[in-house]
């Protein structure tokens, strides 16, 4: 009985893992604090946690948004815009 139950187990957890995957190539999910000095913000430049810059255009919202959040923690969300180009 404990060989079939472990089996059971074993089965349902690949298939999480599975599941789990199969939407992780849709879309990258980032977190961590906006950091920037005065002059890359100028320029656009934002890093998020330690491993991720951001460029954003000059006097865009976003550049706004990002200065007004900076030292903040943020998530950030890439999606595949698929065939919509």
């Amino acid at each position: 009985m404990r060989p079939f139950f472990l089996a059971w187990l074993a089965l349902a957890l690949l298939l999480l893992v599975i599941g789990r995957f199969a939407g992780a190539a849709d879309q990258v999910a980032l977190a961590g604090f906006v950091t920037a000095t005065e002059q890359e913000a100028s320029d656009g430049y934002f890093a998020v946690g330690g491993d991720t810059m951001l460029v954003v255009r000059q006097g865009s919202g976003l550049q706004r948004w990002l200065k007004m959040h900076g030292g903040e923690r943020v998530k950030v969300t890439l999606e595949s815009a698929g065939d919509d180009h």
